[in-house]
């Protein structure tokens, strides 16, 4: 047992991709198609394992991916055998994606993490407050001064905004790309676009439209930011860039504080440990970061950010992750548009009032907490599960 809660990390550790089992589950899809349309041509040369022992080793005959279940103490694990010709286990090796944006072995996994030493230290929400409070700080103040106890702030300044340079960038591409996504659904982003510049779409359209642009953007392989996770890079990004598209003075200097205020928030879930808990974890938890960094920059007080993140946070409770084929598309794609949506909203109606409110974020994340406990592992990025397995690919 851990006897007190760990503090909070700095924003560096924040924008980070989980590694689940549906990623692999696409890849073996992947693979089965590459061997039958690339079959070998020829039997592989001997190779030396370990440097010492001769063997033949052709990939596409001599490794099997196992994605049709997964460990039941963790879903975002993988496990490696290697068997001789009887079957034997030679070896076993067994790999955690820890949601923070490591992958750990089994004997690592254990070890507590080394957290560094900051100057404004916190672990909840209403800790968070207190620190603004007790030492007059803006809450994208007080992480950035957390950011440069560990880099010079010139190098946390170009950190940042070479994240919102790579979040505009994935926007732009998936607006401005056509064709058809991996399994062979059509990207859907370019002609949305179109239509609104024909219609001079509403704000909450716009941002559901760059949403869109940026989930197929990673449906595709193509570079996103992961916040928190590549699966649900679309509303950070999207909220951002619309903002952006404001034309505002010093939009740099803004645009840090839009996503040092969405780190705070996003620090606030991993602290507490929602990693595993569905899909509520990951598109919820950026509809949250997303609405924090967005009232930031609309000049909300540190409650009012809190409380937006809540309004945004609160609606994806119990939400599962279930895509279809193993790959990051169905119902992927459409929950960053329609969370970037309640992000945009939330952020809107938290400045109507004075950030006082019943339900505070901490009371969401640990709902959040105990409904990912009780959620089967099935619905944990699986794949085995709502969606994927009543979505037949023919």
């Amino acid at each position: 047992m851990i006897a007190r809660t760990p503090r909070i990390r700095p924003s560096r550790f924040l924008f980070a991709a989980f590694l689940s089992v549906a990623m692999l589950a696409a890849a073996a899809a992947d693979a089965r198609a590459n061997c039958f349309t690339n079959p070998p041509q020829r039997i592989a040369p001997p190779k030396l394992l370990d440097g010492r022992h001769r063997i033949r080793f052709e990939p596409a005959q001599d490794v099997r991916l196992v994605v049709d279940r997964s460990l039941a103490f963790d879903g975002n694990a993988v496990r490696f055998l290697a068997r001789n010709t009887r079957g034997d286990i030679l070896a076993s090796r067994l790999y955690f994606s820890t949601g923070s944006g490591a992958v750990l072995a089994e004997e690592d996994a254990g070890a507590a993490p080394q957290m560094p030493r900051i100057p404004y230290p916190y672990a909840t929400a209403d800790e968070l407050l207190a620190v603004c409070r007790t030492h007059a700080k803006r809450i994208p103040d007080l992480v950035r001064a957390n950011e440069c106890a560990l880099h010079s702030p010139g190098e946390v300044r170009a950190g940042l905004l070479l994240v919102a340079q790579a979040m505009g960038s994935a926007v732009e591409r998936g607006l401005t790309t056509e064709g058809v996504l991996p399994g062979g659904a059509r990207r859907t982003a370019p002609s949305w676009s179109d239509a609104l510049l024909a219609t001079d779409g509403l704000p909450p359209q716009r941002c559901a439209v760059y949403a869109t642009a940026v989930a197929e953007e990673n449906a595709a392989g193509g570079r996103v930011v992961a916040a928190p996770s590549s699966g649900a890079a679309g509303p950070v990004a999207a909220l951002l860039q619309h903002w952006r598209d404001s034309g505002s003075l010093q939009q740099d200097d803004r645009a840090i504080d839009f996503l040092l205020a969405g780190a705070a928030v996003g620090g606030l879930l991993r602290c507490a440990g929602v990693t595993q808990v569905g899909c509520q974890g990951e598109v919820g938890v950026a509809a949250a970061m997303a609405a924090a960094g967005y009232a930031t920059v609309l000049g909300a007080s540190n409650a009012q950010i809190l409380h937006a993140a809540e309004r945004a946070l609160e609606p994806h409770l119990g939400l599962a992750c279930d895509p279809a084929g193993g790959r990051i598309q169905d119902p992927c794609i459409e929950r960053n548009a329609v969370a970037s949506v309640k992000a945009i909203t939330a952020a809107r109606l938290a400045l109507y009032g004075d950030g006082r409110h019943t339900v505070s974020l901490d009371k969401v994340i640990k709902t959040m907490m105990q409904t990912g406990a009780d959620m089967k592992i099935k619905y944990k990025e699986t794949s085995r599960g709502g969606l994927a397995v009543n979505i037949v690919e023919c």
